[in-house]
């Protein structure tokens, strides 16, 4: 199918109209589409960045960017730029009440300070925290600890059958059993040098953890703020 371009949500946010159950598309439910809440929830890496949009307690996509083709972080950044702005902009005109959640960094990982990985997803940050701030929405980090323990019930690892990362795995294995489980899929090309895959109907597949994450994030970052440890960034 071809894609088209969403005037609410963006063509990286819906690549096919007819699964849109808004229909933007008609100009007499533009004033009928407004949310009382909107909870965005990122996460972040140089890989790909996942992002999933919660609306009144719904979750109305779970999607990614992908950055395997470009040449460096800073061309990473810059999609990661120009793609928010593009969200945060169509977004702006579905609620008056927009609340964005980012991963907070973890400072240490397996007990060892890794400086530059703090510095290169510090920078990361910085551009998703930035175009917060210009669309004036309030942007908060959660720990890892925290929303895995409060959304997924825990955050040890579990062996599985589709070549995932066991501490990876139940945060996928949840967002699965909330039904979105096609929505965290990636299908490989026939020719793909990856050889750790499994198959649906004879076509490959990986699981996206970052999407799943970012469903995970959003979740949390839409719960009271007295069930929450969120920080404020600015």
């Amino acid at each position: 199918m071809m894609s088209k371009h969403c005037p609410i949500y963006g063509i990286a946010i819906y690549a096919d109209c007819l699964e849109c159950d808004d229909k933007p598309c008609r100009k007499e439910n533009i004033k009928k589409m407004k949310y009382n809440k909107i909870t965005i929830g990122i996460d972040q890496s140089y890989k790909r960045t996942g992002i999933t949009i919660i609306a009144d307690n719904q979750i109305k996509k779970i999607t990614y960017i992908d950055f395997k083709h470009f040449a460096n972080n800073s061309e990473k950044r810059e999609c990661l730029r120009e793609k928010l702005d593009v969200l945060f902009k169509n977004l702006s005109y579905k609620s008056d009440n927009i609340t964005v959640i980012i991963e907070r960094i973890r400072l240490r990982s397996e007990g060892f300070l890794n400086i530059n990985y703090i510095k290169s997803i510090g920078a990361l940050n910085a551009v998703i925290i930035d175009c917060a701030v210009k669309y004036a929405y309030p942007i908060y980090s959660a720990d890892t600890r925290a929303w895995k323990s409060k959304i997924v019930g825990t955050s040890k690892p579990q062996n599985n059958n589709y070549y995932v990362d066991p501490k990876k795995w139940p945060t996928i294995k949840y967002v699965c059993n909330l039904g979105f489980k096609n929505d965290i899929l990636v299908k490989l090309p026939e020719n793909t040098k990856i050889k750790k895959y499994f198959e649906i109907n004879g076509d490959k597949y990986l699981f996206n953890d970052d999407a799943a994450d970012s469903c995970c994030i959003a979740l949390y970052g839409n719960l009271p703020k007295n069930q929450t440890t969120l920080k404020e960034e600015k």
